[in-house]
């Protein structure tokens, strides 16, 4: 196993039992919309919310930079 799957584990272990101990249900408001959720349901959404949002912008970026790279290659080619 790597250093980094180790690493993936422990926070996988660490997010759910953080998850299992806060389960109660709490009023949440948003603008005039109300609802009673649990917090783990709120805890694992904000998670969720976060990896797709850091995702997008990794991926972004790295399409920029793939565009450039290849730009960069386009113009440095002989017009023969």
């Amino acid at each position: 196993m790597t250093v980094k799957t180790i690493v993936f584990i422990v926070l996988a272990i660490l997010i759910v039992i953080f998850t299992i101990q806060n389960t109660a249900v709490i009023q949440v408001n948003f603008f005039t919309w109300k609802a009673s959720i649990s917090t783990a349901l709120i805890l694992l959404s904000t998670l969720f919310m976060g990896i797709i949002l850091g995702w997008l912008l990794t991926w972004t970026g790295y399409t920029r930079k793939k565009r450039k790279e290849k730009k960069g290659e386009e113009e440095k080619k002989p017009l023969i």
